[in-house]
């Protein structure tokens, strides 16, 4: 059968090289068509064709046949890039020279000032300014965060709060990551669809409504369990895992499996395969749905409330209190101001390493592509 696909290979090559004289380009005209079976080109010549030269064997002919094919399509390739790029450089969305966009951008621009650049504004004047007198005058001063930082027991307590909010995020990775991975691998559409259904049903539900189920819970298997470090772990895992998945599941399902299949021909391993190319080629969604977990772990009250059962202080329970309890709103809004600086921090270094990440998978994939280039 080997033998049978060789001779009919030279056979299609010798016919090729009756239509095609690469040694004698000037005296004839070469038409280029594709067919959009095969995607290759065929090159036919109109005028007559003139005898075969001495010297050229039929393996050198092949190769000079197949390095002309292979120059010609480069050509093309280089030439449509071109086209396309020069094309989506004239294209634009919106004009917002023209004000086209604004009305669109409207409502947006409404909800993110009423909804939270006022109130963070409000948040920043009440923690560096101080009422004197009749309420009606304000003087600036930062003895709310002196106070803070003196006070070691509400450093402590964001130290606190960042690591519960940071196990809680590892805990949803570990759980998430292979339930996106599964979905990713679905061959049918009908059963992914149904997967992420159930995924994403959690997030329908009122949160506070969750926590309490989750408390009867616990209340039923093992009461002694509430007000315990594992409880609010458990708490926060259970609240923020359906925000890991669906990064995760984001990133694995645009994946190249292609570069998985050439790893395993090339013998490696699943488990190989897996830690080299698909968990790499994840972690910009790893790196996401960290993000999203720590900063809604560290931020969220109802399960410090109701899981810590009051015997576990985080510093949102602290923020809550100054603010409704004690009724000292500028030293609540001091720590609300220093929590933010620290999740601010947090999403400026993931974003740091996500975007390391996928530039260092861009440039890899722009040196293979290169070197493929010049083969």
């Amino acid at each position: 059968m080997k033998n049978l696909s060789n001779n009919w290979s030279k056979s299609v090559r010798t016919n090729e090289w009756n239509k095609v004289h690469l040694w004698n380009p000037s005296k004839i005209i070469i038409e280029e068509t594709q067919t959009s079976e095969t995607k290759s080109i065929f090159k036919k010549v109109i005028k007559t064709k003139p005898k075969k030269p001495e010297g050229f064997n039929q393996k050198q002919l092949e190769t000079a046949i197949d390095n002309e094919i292979a120059r010609e399509n480069k050509l093309k390739v280089r030439q449509r890039i071109k086209e396309i790029n020069k094309t989506l450089g004239k294209t634009k969305l919106y004009n917002f020279s023209k004000g086209k966009a604004w009305p669109i951008l409207l409502p947006f621009f409404v909800v993110m000032i009423c909804l939270v650049i006022i109130p963070i504004i409000s948040i920043i004047v009440y923690s560096v300014f101080k009422p004197s007198g009749d309420m009606k005058m304000f003087e600036f001063s930062l003895k709310n965060f002196i106070r803070i930082f003196t006070a070691g027991g509400i450093m402590r307590t964001i130290g606190l709060t960042i690591a519960y909010a940071f196990l809680a995020a590892l805990m949803c990775i570990l759980f998430g990551y292979p339930i996106a991975l599964i979905m990713s691998e679905m061959r049918s559409k009908i059963l992914a669809k149904n997967m992420w259904l159930l995924v994403t049903m959690p997030m329908w539900i009122s949160m506070l409504l969750k926590v309490l189920g989750l408390r009867s819970l616990f209340l039923i298997l093992e009461p002694s369990a509430l007000g315990t470090q594992l409880a609010i772990i458990i708490g926060m895992t259970y609240m923020f895992l359906p925000f890991a998945i669906t990064p995760i599941y984001d990133s694995l399902e645009s994946r190249r499996i292609d570069i998985e299949e050439a790893a395993m021909d090339l013998g490696c391993s699943k488990f190989r395969t897996f830690w080299t190319v698909t968990f790499r080629s994840s972690m910009p969604g790893v790196i996401t749905a960290l993000t999203l977990v720590l900063l809604q772990a560290a931020t969220s009250l109802v399960v410090v409330q109701y899981m810590g059962d009051g015997k576990i202080t985080l510093i949102t329970s602290i923020i809550e209190s100054y603010f409704f309890k004690g009724s000292d709103f500028g030293f609540g809004a001091a720590i609300s101001v220093i929590l933010a600086i620290f999740v601010f921090l947090l999403m400026v270094v993931s974003k740091f390493i996500s975007n390391k990440f996928e530039k260092k998978g861009a440039k890899k994939w722009k040196d293979s592509s290169a070197q493929l280039t010049l083969l």
